[in-house]
């Protein structure tokens, strides 16, 4: 496939000069310049959007005006960097950083995909607010100084459960049902189990072993 600068019969008709953008009318850019008004089209290259008030460089190809780049604007007035079709910023070597004192938007209509031999987040406050959140990873660790959790539901499917912990306090405002196929409870010091009213019942043994046993 031929670009469309093959395509064009080339003419050597070209010339440049400035002029300040007065509107802009759908897709062209009215600019006036020394000559008057002309109605232009921003060239390909031009990746800042030119914005009314702004001063242009301006090439005329074989009749056609096309603003080249944005030379002065306004102090204080926003930019923005637009591109038509997609857009892909890579590099051969080095890297690529991006840093603004004021704050870091990214906004994707669609995807939004990141992918990195090490990824890392610093922030002094974070806020992830998501509608399904879904994680895939062989080894998770996590050190914090405090951490709270709180939610409606909370489901869990794992082969092996550890925990270790100095203190461990726990309050079940209604029902707490417990399913295994062995339960073993060991303490150092006392056992102390306190209820309204409490059962216990087998299929086959009970067995309560001790130096001393008080009933009553």
């Amino acid at each position: 496939m031929q670009s469309a600068a093959r395509t064009r019969k080339y003419q050597p008709e070209a010339h440049g000069e400035h002029g300040a953008v007065l509107r802009i009318d759908g897709s062209a850019y009215v600019v006036e310049t020394e000559s008057g008004e002309v109605r232009a089209k921003r060239a390909t290259s031009c990746m800042l959007e030119p914005a009314t008030g702004d001063l242009v460089l301006l090439a005329t190809v074989n009749g056609t005006h096309y603003i080249l780049a944005v030379l002065e604007r306004e102090d204080g007035a926003p930019s923005h960097i637009v591109s038509e079709g997609d857009l892909q910023i890579r590099l051969q070597s080095g890297s690529l950083g991006i840093a603004a004192p004021d704050g870091v938007h990214v906004v994707s209509g669609k995807d939004l995909s990141m992918a990195a031999s090490t990824f890392r987040v610093q922030a002094k406050e974070g806020h992830v607010a998501l509608g399904v959140f879904s994680l895939v990873s062989q080894r998770v660790r996590g050190e914090v100084d405090r951490a709270k959790l709180i939610g409606r539901s909370l489901d869990s499917v794992l082969e092996r459960l550890s925990h270790r912990v100095k203190r461990s306090y726990r309050i079940v405002e209604e029902a707490d049902h417990v399913r295994a196929e062995r339960i073993d409870y060991a303490a150092k010091g006392n056992l102390a189990i306190h209820s309204e009213n409490a059962k216990i019942t087998a299929s086959h043994l009970v067995k309560i072993d001790g130096d001393q046993i008080q009933v009553g």
